[in-house]
């Protein structure tokens, strides 16, 4: 009887001693348990990318600090902006599997950029059509956080919760899966083919004004889509380079949310020749 009295007692102690350490743990300040992180397809959408029929141009002075800048204490200064694709959230199903849109107010504008200096890298990327090593040149475009209306509707502000990305020419395998796409203009199935561009999240300088990065592990590969039966519309968006009016063609592309594995600057090759 006295053992059985001893474990229930020792029992009784290990529980208040349990809880104790449990309410200390949860009332000391910054002891937090850990949330979670979620996946990134749960935090950057898809985006499918319309090529506008009319291209308008920005002079302006802004300076960007990527990953690889910030590698290799670079800042890259730009002067002019073209626009050259405009994107839409979409959902994306294929093979069963279904990726909501996180935001349906999350627009892009993809500008051109001035010419950049070219320093070739490889960067492996993985995102849901598997894991890829890329080819990755030099920066070629902008994507700029947008708010988009149909036309004649004013435009909303940019959303402020969504990254800049500074995208470089890249290429790969194709990746040759058939997805279903629908956004906010309509819905159709087409083919993923190969990888056309890498984004980095960016941060900005403009007007003194520095926007930062809000997802850094959050990245974007665009591949080409095949021809689509996209009829065409007339968008009013809003960013911070101004206002403008769209008319869209059909969508080329698609910017699939990536992690970025691990990258390399390419060692160019050194010229016998030279002293």
């Amino acid at each position: 009887m006295k053992k059985v009295c001893l474990s229930i007692a020792v029992l009784a102690l290990t529980a208040i001693l349990t809880g104790s350490a449990l309410a200390q743990i949860v009332s000391i300040p910054g002891q937090a348990l850990p949330v979670p992180t979620p996946p990134l397809e749960q935090r950057v959408d898809h985006f499918r990318c319309y090529l506008p029929l009319n291209n308008p141009v920005v002079n302006t002075n802004i300076q960007l600090i990527d990953q690889f800048d910030a590698a290799l204490h670079a800042v890259e200064n730009i002067n002019q902006l073209t626009i050259f694709r405009f994107c839409n959230p979409a959902k994306k199903a294929v093979g069963g599997v279904v990726t909501p849109i996180v935001n349906i107010k999350h627009h892009l504008t993809i500008f051109l950029i001035n010419p950049q200096p070219i320093i070739m890298r490889t960067v492996t990327v993985r995102n849901q059509f598997g894991t890829q090593t890329l080819s990755v040149a030099d920066a070629r475009a902008l994507a700029v956080p947008t708010g988009k209306a149909i036309f004649p509707n004013p435009a909303p502000p940019a959303p402020a919760d969504l990254d800049h990305y500074k995208c470089y020419v890249a290429s790969g395998n194709p990746v040759n899966v058939l997805v279903t796409l629908s956004d906010q203009f309509f819905a159709e199935s087409v083919g993923v083919t190969q990888p056309l561009a890498f984004c980095n999240p960016v941060k900005k300088i403009h007007d003194g004004i520095t926007t930062g990065i809000l997802n850094p592990d959050g990245h974007l590969v665009c591949y080409a889509t095949t021809p689509s039966a996209f009829a065409g519309a007339t968008v009013n968006i809003s960013n911070q380079f101004g206002l403008f009016t769209l008319e869209l063609g059909r969508p080329d592309l698609l910017c699939v949310p990536s992690l970025k594995l691990a990258w390399s600057v390419v060692a160019t090759p050194t010229d016998p020749t030279t002293p």
